[in-house]
């Protein structure tokens, strides 16, 4: 599908955006009441490829949004509260992720969006993709941990290249847990398979969300305040939306070529 076409389905189906915009204005109220509004403009940049539901706090280097553990490192709220308020967030993330996934599929296939669906896919998921989350935290972690020990500064930036590298490898995986509705172990193996089908193509749209995620979390960074940071939020659900129904278009193609 060209990103023209997946504009035009965006714009007939306008309840794909106001998920996440929905979503991430909940997180960043959240998150304001726990520390308050903090940061200063800086010259800072992420790399992202999150797929499924798109998130503004994934641009940030700044914690400020209720549904990353960031934020505890600088609460000054009751240790306890945050947990509870993070941890909460969290599981409403996943479960969006798998209704919000679900939603893609529908659209891209013609079907009528029904909210029960969105919900039953939600409820089948959250499990799944809490523990994806869990098994992506901890990897990180240790990963970089040891990597930093054994070569210092290189190792930040070898783990770095390393989670870019797989995460381009495991594209289609969070697409292959709810639609082909299998377990992570299983999606892994199939989602490289999706992948290997469709490199040039899959490749162009890698780059292609890059571009758009990289930009906008240098623009968010660089004119940090509440209203670029409520600005971010409508752009990234509405760019990322087309995003993700492009690469959805490609996964049922793959599917259907299978």
């Amino acid at each position: 599908m060209r990103l023209t076409d997946a504009f035009r389905k965006v714009h007939n189906h306008y309840t794909l955006i106001l998920i996440p915009i929905i979503y991430d204005f909940i997180s960043l109220g959240l998150g304001l009441l726990l520390v308050g509004f903090n940061g200063k403009e800086m010259l800072s940049s992420r790399l992202i490829l999150e797929m499924g539901i798109p998130s503004a706090s994934h641009l940030s280097n700044i914690p400020l949004f209720a549904n990353h553990v960031d934020l505890l490192h600088i609460s000054d709220k009751g240790h306890s509260f945050s947990w509870i308020v993070i941890v909460v967030m969290i599981i409403i993330g996943a479960f969006l992720q798998g209704g919000y996934i679900s939603f893609l599929h529908s659209i891209v296939i013609g079907n009528d969006f029904r909210f029960s669906s969105f919900l039953k896919d939600g409820r089948k998921n959250w499990i799944q993709f809490i523990f994806l989350h869990m098994i992506v935290f901890l990897g990180k972690i240790s990963v970089t941990a040891f990597l930093v020990i054994f070569f210092n500064i290189i190792g930040v930036f070898a783990s770095l290249v390393i989670f870019l590298i797989l995460r381009i490898i495991y594209i289609y995986l969070e697409f292959t847990i709810v639609v082909d509705r299998v377990s992570v172990a299983k999606a892994l193996k199939l989602s490289n398979v999706y992948l290997k089908r469709s490199l040039p193509f899959s490749l162009c749209l890698i780059i292609v969300m890059y571009i758009f995620s990289s930009s906008i979390s240098l623009m968010l960074h660089r004119l940090w305040s509440p209203i670029t940071i409520i600005g971010t939020i409508v752009v990234y659900s509405y760019l990322m939306s087309i995003m993700q129904i492009a690469f959805m278009s490609l996964f049922c193609r793959l599917k259907k070529a299978a």
